[in-house]
């Protein structure tokens, strides 16, 4: 007897094919899966993703089933690196296992893949079939999605698991008087901590080097590799929302104490992501003052800044292999809301 073909109730299309009001009510979930579980404000997010749906310059795909929009996932283009920027599946569909396995699917043995496993394949897929690219990076914030880890792992993907902090803080009064923004607020042997300034990001992307040089993190994100790259990476965050709103008042820098022209000896970077909540974008000191202090007198000077703005809340996120600082934040009072994981893998 002949067996009749299975058909998934879902079909995955390619993202340019709707506009963003067909999404509508999956940003908003997704919204609510930040503030709520983040503390994180996603709408500038959402309303970049939004204006480049409409304009159909955002490559991806969706799940939809019957008109409703289940899941996304899109992707981004960096030169010859190609960039997984979000996969979201709506909670009412996580747990359906709709398409078949694929051979090649890296899927547990369930005869069936859920929507996110689908989405993510489909995008890899592409990424990796595209010319000239050399390599794939990733950072997903699952939100309870099935297990994504093998689809990364059958494709050659390393894979580096992260935690995301948060820590309450304690807000100035109205009225209060903030820190100055230029005076040194601590000194650490022969340093002096300083607001940052338009004229860092040359010496910053050095120091994002010099203290990167060897760590996982480089492995996550290659841009942490030479100065061309760190800059890139540095007026990303500083420049564009995508990690928050920068706060140059609430980021500091150790230089020699004295001034003078020598190399910043680390740096605490901050943005705003929601009202009242401040998000720690970048710790990093150079290999020769780690394990003096100045890093905890960074972050400590950091947080103060972000209270005296009236911040009550500030997160992070860190390599679960970087056990040193984990220590440090754990000091520090910061707890970890979420684990989640990075994956990157050289095409060439």
């Amino acid at each position: 007897m002949a067996v009749a073909p299975r058909f998934a109730p879902f079909e995955i299309l390619d993202l340019r094919q709707v506009r963003a009001r067909a999404l509508a009510p999956l940003f908003e979930e997704e919204e609510k899966d930040w503030g709520e579980r983040l503390h994180w404000d996603y709408h500038s997010s959402v309303e970049m993703i939004r204006r480049h749906l409409d304009a159909r310059s955002l490559p991806g795909y969706i799940a939809m089933r019957q008109g409703v929009v289940a899941g996304y996932t899109f992707f981004v283009y960096e030169d010859d690196k190609g960039l997984l920027g979000d996969l979201y599946v709506a909670e009412a569909f996580r747990d359906e296992r709709p398409f078949a396995d694929a051979p090649d699917s890296g899927a547990p043995d369930s005869g069936a893949r859920g929507v996110a496993t689908a989405l993510l394949e489909r995008a890899l897929e592409t990424l990796q079939h595209t010319p000239g690219l050399r390599r794939i990076e990733a950072q997903l914030l699952d939100f309870g999605l099935e297990p994504l880890e093998p689809v990364f792992s059958a494709r050659g993907f390393r894979c580096f698991p992260r935690l995301f902090f948060y820590k309450q803080l304690a807000p100035a009064q109205p009225g209060a008087t903030p820190p100055a923004a230029t005076a040194p607020e601590a000194a650490v042997a022969v340093a002096e901590l300083r607001a940052w300034e338009d004229g860092d990001f040359e010496p910053m992307a050095e120091l994002i080097v010099a203290a990167y040089r060897g760590h996982p993190d480089s492995q996550i994100n290659d841009h942490y590799g030479n100065t061309a790259g760190a800059l890139r990476f540095l007026k990303n965050i500083v420049l564009f929302p995508g990690c928050g709103v920068f706060q140059a008042d609430a980021s500091v820098v150790a230089v020699a104490a004295g001034g003078g022209e020598g190399p910043l000896l680390g740096a605490v970077l901050t943005s705003q992501v929601a009202r009242g909540v401040g998000h720690v974008t970048q710790v990093c000191v150079r290999p020769e003052w780690q394990g003096r202090g100045l890093g905890r007198a960074l972050l400590e000077a950091a947080l103060r800044r972000l209270e005296a703005k009236g911040c009550h809340g500030a997160s992070l996120t860190v390599t679960a292999e970087n056990r040193g600082a984990i220590s440090l934040y754990r000091s520090m009072g910061f707890a970890v809301i979420k684990e989640f994981a990075a994956y990157s893998r050289g095409l060439v």
